[in-house]
């Protein structure tokens, strides 16, 4: 259909986009407001395939994107306005680079004309973000041709392949060109047109006069992948261990095959992630120095999925090992921080065909005993720590972090929640070490551990509760849920189920793990940053349901006063003190 005005182009044109990323696996798109954006807007809005969310703040929509994309494992979809806007997208870009996860951030821009001319919310928008993006493509201005718009089908491939692929965020720059509104009767025959579309809707839009069914078809049909035969150098590492041990990191995928077979030949998995069933949790507390306790040998071949464990004494360990070390679905720029590797299965880990390996068990038969006796090694060692912990709690009266996982957690799993998510700093360590094996093997954890960092955890919680089908919990530090505050705006309008956690130890008590000399006024100030924010405050001021958390025999009722609602706080006011002697007096 032609276009009269610059408007109705640029709005058919962004639909046309739309359609493409659709059809391509989008579906959650988080939205800052903004003018420039508005074609683009409009047009993800009116698509009757993907679900937008209105965020006021363009780092927690980014970051809320993130959390949606690192749920479902498909793209989803940040779009903001021109200027500094898009440069609030850039620690969740980072974090969806260091973690790939599939991220595209749609940013409007203004023509090329109004460019370093000093124009209102206009600065350098090219490779902004330089090179973490996986894939980036500045579009120009909307062109009317048949051409154009089949390039846009072909961008719309690129960006969600590329994302998926390469395992990355994808940076589309839109500029456009005032004005910027369409009318309603072009927004109308837009969308009418691309309705009962089946494949072609691609090229219904070029305006040219052209009938759709003259043009071809040009969205790549995508094949699914076959699965690919794990290799003969892999079955040759594994075919004789009598020690295997598999070391699984916080971006593991506990529906994964790799498990079943993990769980079929009793190899015991060291659960650096959540919800892996028959996993191994508390190994940090076994692991001292970087060495073993000395009635655990040490493995004979290591397989690592999922990224860096969290743990720093599960870091040195690798570091000391002498065994093979077998990367599984690793990325190429950033599995490896201990340079322990000795080998990289790449690709995706379910790209390999481990229901053939569990049908026919590449593990010699004969070695079968020794590798069910090594890993009822570590659940006897194990038994000892829990001993340690629970009796440690037990004679502690002031509320402590390890107190919240160990009452909380059964909590959570009969509460039906679908996952957790978990800040950086404490929570993401104190989860694995303090929740029981039990609930710890059950809930499967999100996190940010790609870059680390806590800014943006509460947003990433609810762009990936908002992703989910049931209702999730956030375990988060008091300075985390400062630095988010924003993620809260309108978050009672929100249409999901989730409850946020907060550990108040009144500041960045993880510092307390440095080998500081003394905990002076500087250090105190600068480093550890206490706060007195009133959260009880903070939840008010948002509309959300509160309860706070004194002592261990505070939890459950606390717990229980905000079951009932969809979305609320509980503050849980812990001991820093406290907490630090229940984590030094934990190890063998």
């Amino acid at each position: 259909m032609p276009w009269s005005d610059t408007a109705g182009l640029s709005f058919g044109w962004s639909y046309h986009l739309a359609d493409a990323l659709s059809r391509n696996g989008v579906r959650h798109v988080f939205i800052s407001p903004g003018s420039r954006s508005t074609p683009i807007t409009l047009a993800l809005t009116h698509h009757p395939h993907l679900i937008c969310h209105s965020v006021l703040d363009e780092r927690a929509a980014s970051f809320m994107a993130l959390g949606a994309a690192k749920k479902t494992g498909k793209p989803a979809v940040f779009v903001c306005t021109s200027g500094t806007a898009a440069a609030n997208a850039y620690p969740a870009v980072i974090e969806a680079r260091m973690s790939a996860t599939p991220l595209i951030l749609l940013t409007a821009d203004r023509p090329p004309s109004s460019r370093a001319t000093g124009a209102s919310q206009t600065i350098d928008q090219i490779k902004m973000y330089g090179d973490y993006p996986v894939f980036f493509f500045d579009s120009g201005e909307p062109v009317d041709t048949p051409g154009d718009f089949r390039r846009l089908s072909q961008l719309g491939v690129q960006a969600c392949r590329y994302a998926v692929d390469k395992g990355g965020p994808v940076h589309l720059n839109l500029p456009f060109r005032k004005p910027l509104e369409p009318t309603p009767e072009q927004i109308s025959e837009c969308v009418q047109a691309y309705s009962g579309q089946e494949s072609g809707a691609e090229s219904a839009m070029a305006g040219t006069g052209a009938e759709p069914s003259t043009r071809p078809h040009q969205i790549p049909a995508i094949l699914p992948k076959m699965p690919r035969p794990v290799t003969k150098a892999f079955l040759k590492l594994i075919a004789h261990c009598e020690r295997p041990l598999v070391i699984a990191g916080p971006a593991s995928n506990p529906n994964s095959v790799f498990f079943d077979w993990c769980r079929k030949n009793a190899i015991p998995v060291l659960c650096e992630s959540g919800g892996i069933a028959g996993g191994i949790t508390r190994h940090p507390l076994l692991l001292s120095g970087g060495a073993p306790i000395t009635e655990l040998p040490e493995p004979d071949v290591i397989l690592r999925t999922g990224g860096d464990p969290v743990h720093r004494d599960t870091l040195l360990a690798l570091k000391k090992w002498k065994a093979p070390q077998i990367i599984l679905g690793g990325q190429y720029d950033h599995s490896d921080a201990t340079l322990s590797a000795t080998h990289l299965l790449a690709g995706a880990l379910d790209d390999y065909d481990w229901d053939a390996l569990m049908s026919e068990s590449k593990i010699t038969p004969g070695l079968h005993h020794h590798i069910s006796d090594y890993r009822m090694t570590w659940m006897t060692c194990l038994d000892t720590i829990d001993e340690r912990i629970a009796d440690a709690l037990s004679r502690e009266h002031r509320l402590t972090d390890p107190h919240v996982y160990q009452t909380l957690l059964p909590l959570i799993r009969q509460s039906g929640a679908e996952f957790i998510t978990l800040s950086n700093s404490f929570p993401v360590r104190d989860y694995l070490l303090y929740g029981s094996s039990e609930d710890v093997t059950s809930l499967p954890a999100l996190v940010n551990r790609g870059a680390s960092g806590i800014d943006g955890v509460t947003a990433t919680a609810i762009g990936s509760t908002l992703a989910g089908d049931g209702s999730s919990v956030l375990f988060t530090g008091d300075l985390a849920f400062l630095h988010d505050i924003s993620a809260l705006n309108n978050l009672m309008q929100r249409d999901l189920s989730l409850k946020i956690i907060v550990l108040n130890n009144r500041g960045g008590s993880i510092f307390r793990m440095l080998p500081f000399p003394e905990r002076d006024d500087i250090y105190t100030e600068f480093i550890e940053t206490p706060q007195q924010v009133d959260i009880a405050g903070v939840a008010r001021a948002h509309g959300l349901a509160y309860a706070c958390a004194n002592a261990p025999g505070d939890l459950v009722e606390a717990w229980k006063r905000l079951d009932a609602h969809r979305i609320a706080i509980l503050e849980c006011r812990t001991s820093a003190d406290a907490s630090m002697e229940i984590r030094n007096n934990a190890h063998l």
